[in-house]
């Protein structure tokens, strides 16, 4: 069931029947779902979990007004190379499931599966806007089911359209696919806390390049594709995860030897 043939989502019925596939006993761990907002019109899934994991599925709620677009699967999705089947019910329930190649899983560890993009309302219908998970099961590769918390997330929709602009901006790096380095530019509008730290596909984070206060301006960092010993890394796929003030910019880049 868990091979890279399964059907691609059309309508709730397949949902349904995937959803049925991953029913089975259910198996006690430490495993957690999280939800992040990054940006005024994304909201990124975030994993912790003691097990691997073949099989994910949940439904995205939202209220306030929000309307769900689409899920995207990130860094450990990515790295696990999870099939992503999704559909939209509505603008306010989307339904996702994952799933890992057959005889594989998602090995324990701890970062971003998925990123939910959105719209904000157009007009002031609620103060306030809510996301969070439902229908939430997770097996491994013997179909059993895990125990597994989810987390639900709130903002003031208000807030939201005070600071409606990004108080900085990440810039794809360059070149890109790169070797042997490339350079990581951004721009912060007002002074802020800045974390910028690269991460392999698996979600581990590699090597950490700024965490400090930095007033306004323009910023690049050069990056030689080495981890925080120094060693050079293999070549792949790479992640810039940038965060200014609880505010997260992620882009995609590509180490070629």
């Amino acid at each position: 069931m868990f091979g890279n043939s399964a059907p691609k989502i059309r309508n709730k019925a397949r949902f349904t029947l995937i959803i049925v596939l991953l029913a089975s006993n259910r198996l006690f761990a430490d495993n957690r779902l999280s939800l992040k907002k990054v940006s005024d019109n994304a909201i990124v899934v975030e994993l912790a979990n003691t097990d691997p994991i073949a099989g994910f599925q949940f439904s995205i709620n939202a209220r306030g007004g929000i309307a769900l677009q689409a899920f995207e699967g990130i860094e450990r999705t990515i790295g696990a190379r999870l099939a992503v089947y999704q559909y939209l019910k509505d603008g306010s329930t989307l339904n996702v499931v994952l799933l890992a190649p057959f005889r594989s899983s998602l090995s324990s560890g701890q970062g971003g599966i998925g990123k939910v993009s959105f719209v904000l309302p157009s007009s002031g219908l609620a103060d306030s806007a809510r996301v969070f998970l439902t229908n939430v099961e997770i097996c491994n590769a013997d179909t059993k089911i895990l125990n597994v918390t989810a987390e639900q997330l709130a903002w003031s929709l208000r807030q939201s359209n005070e600071n409606a602009s990004s108080i900085f901006d990440l810039v794809q790096n360059y070149p890109n696919p790169f070797n042997p380095s490339t350079t990581i530019a951004y721009r912060l509008l007002k002074p802020a806390q800045v974390t910028l730290v690269i991460f392999d596909v698996t979600g581990r984070q590699v090597k950490s390049l700024v965490s400090q206060y930095q007033l306004g301006g323009q910023y690049s960092v050069n990056w030689n594709a080495d981890n925080n010993g120094g060693s050079k890394l293999a070549s792949g796929m790479y992640f810039a995860r940038l965060q200014v003030d609880g505010q997260v910019a992620i882009k995609k880049m590509i180490f070629t030897k």
